[in-house]
């Protein structure tokens, strides 16, 4: 947990006498990040309502921001605290869903790092993340990771533990470009993908991460313009306390699901639009009734159940930009011990399955199949087959090239 191992003056939120360097900071920083700004190399998700559409920032062809798409494993080393060794729930961690949407695309990873934490279903559980760490703290075990397992892509989220103090949080962007310096000296090849951090639902808290995620584009873009691969993103936009959060510093497994997503589209280019089930604007559902009650591992905080019935069916409506052979991700909870599938048709043609492994009705699979979508107006209908899994959300791109 990210509280754990907390000074009490850190746990209290007590300030420092004197002028405060974070507001210092930011008041220097104001002045000059604008133009910082935009010139980063901003790469995320887009989740919009209803609609896939192609990606808006294209690669430069001597730049690409598909690092994994080789034929040997690319090795990955997620970094960070306990949001990213995965707090106390099975897959509190983007890690989990990340790996399954990879390994959905046949993309060849290979998680490394020292620690070894997370759901042994899923498979790939190595990491640097770890509970209650400070930018500090990683700094002192950096070099000795890189060295020892050599990545070639860095997910790096680190911050939150150096939120509770006006003068922790105002060194905090300078540690992090220190950070992010040490890791690209020692190793200059590797691509390091910087994220933003979770909000806090303190006040005095929130107001310091947001300060501090204000800083993160014009450290990325100060890094980019002097040649370092560095990219941004904001994995954790759109997460709101509490219904998103556990308590105050970790994501749920759910919310974690959705930072994931973002994750996948920074590392692979491919912008990935996220439909939940549970939702009308979304899906229609027959036969199929709803689990509305707040379900902390599900991405909208609700699934569809008992898919049990011939006639039974969701049925997602939504536009897409151009016709093409879509990938579709379905998240799904299998407790039955056995894989278990659904029947998907795109625009009521042909069905073909999708197959979800036993994992259990609370640890989400991602499964996928790729279907023709038309541009325009499509529907994609999910139905019963074998046996029974329940249905949280559906990831949606174009079928991927690299």
């Amino acid at each position: 947990m990210v509280c754990r191992g907390l000074s009490a003056d850190r746990r209290s939120g007590a300030r420092t006498a004197g002028p405060s360097p974070w507001r210092n900071l930011m008041r220097a920083l104001a002045r000059v990040l604008p133009a910082l700004i935009g010139s980063a190399a901003l790469i995320g998700t887009a989740f919009t309502a209803g609609t896939v559409t192609s990606a808006t920032n294209a690669p430069a062809a001597d730049d690409p921001a598909v690092p994994i798409n080789r034929a040997t494993p690319t090795k990955l080393m997620p970094i960070g605290d306990s949001n990213t060794a995965g707090g106390d729930a099975p897959g509190a961690s983007y890690r989990v869903d990340l790996f399954q949407m990879l390994q959905a695309d046949n993309r060849p990873v290979d998680f490394v790092g020292s620690v070894t934490s997370g759901p042994t279903v899923v498979g790939d559980r190595n990491h640097e993340g770890h509970g209650g760490w400070t930018l500090g703290q990683i700094q002192g075990g950096v070099v000795g990771w890189l060295n020892t397992y050599t990545p070639d892509v860095i997910t790096l989220q680190i911050g939150t533990n150096d939120m509770y103090d006006d003068a922790s949080a105002g060194a905090a962007p300078g540690k992090l470009s220190a950070l992010i310096d040490t890791i690209t000296t020692t190793l200059p090849n590797v691509r390091v993908f910087v994220s933003a951090i979770p909000q806090l639902a303190n006040a005095d808290h929130y107001s310091r991460v947001a300060a501090f995620n204000y800083t993160i584009p014009g450290i990325v873009a100060a890094k980019v313009a002097a040649g370092k691969k560095v990219d941004y993103l904001d994995a954790n936009s759109g997460l709101f306390h509490p219904y998103d959060f556990v308590d105050m510093w970790h994501p749920n497994y759910g919310a974690a699901s959705k930072a994931a997503v973002r994750w996948y589209a920074a590392l692979t280019g491919q912008q990935v639009t996220r439909f939940e089930a549970e939702q009308s604007a979304n899906a229609s559902i027959s036969g199929a009734p709803t689990k509305r009650t707040q379900i902390t591992s599900a991405s909208g905080g609700a699934k569809i159940g008992y898919i049990d019935n011939p006639d039974s069916f969701v049925k997602f409506s939504f536009e897409v930009g151009t016709t093409g052979n879509y990938r579709i991700r379905a998240r799904g909870a299998n407790g039955m011990n056995a894989t278990c599938t659904h029947k998907v048709s795109a625009n009521g043609g042909p069905q073909q399955i999708v197959s979800y492994p036993s994992y259990s009705w609370d640890l989400f699979a991602i499964s996928k199949v790729d279907l023709p979508l038309t541009a325009g107006k499509n529907t994609v209908t999910f139905m019963k087959g074998d046996c029974y899994t329940e249905l949280d959300a559906i990831d949606i791109s174009l079928v991927p090239t690299a």
